[in-house]
């Protein structure tokens, strides 16, 4: 994955634009992997809108599983079991910073963060970066 930043100072203001890394229109994908740290990437900043895809590349089966879930908060998201070469997806995560695990594997953690707000009708979201086809243009 590539990601690529830029800053520049407007009136006295730092700005930082990045572009995040996507693999595919539309689509975040994450690896669960048989290493540390698991989850990969581990903490994964995604565009509103896009559809979040988790891949498991084990020898076993893994879930992704909303801390909420565990702590009698609000419980956003549970795979289930995900067997080996199967994946889990997950569309229209709200802006927010979300932590999960596995629940067969406690060890697994992960973190994923939505940015932005989707702008209904469209290819991109608006945060400092278009998304479009896959390329994003400042």
């Amino acid at each position: 994955m590539r990601f690529a930043s830029a800053m520049v100072v407007f009136c006295g203001v730092l700005v930082i634009r990045t572009v995040l890394p996507t693999e595919g229109v539309g689509i975040y994908h994450i690896t669960m992997e048989e290493l540390s740290p698991y989850y990969t990437p581990k903490d994964a900043t995604i565009p509103a809108g896009y559809r979040i895809q988790w891949n498991n590349k084990t020898a076993t089966a893994h879930t992704v599983t909303h801390d909420g879930c565990l702590t009698g908060e609000a419980c956003v998201f549970d795979s289930g079991s995900v067997p080996p070469d199967h994946s889990f997806s997950l569309s229209l995560l709200q802006p927010g910073t979300y932590s999960y695990y596995c629940r067969l594997h406690p060890i697994m953690r992960g973190i994923v963060t939505v940015i932005g707000r989707r702008v209904k009708g469209s290819n991109f979201t608006h945060t400092s970066i278009k998304f479009e086809s896959g390329r994003a243009r400042s």
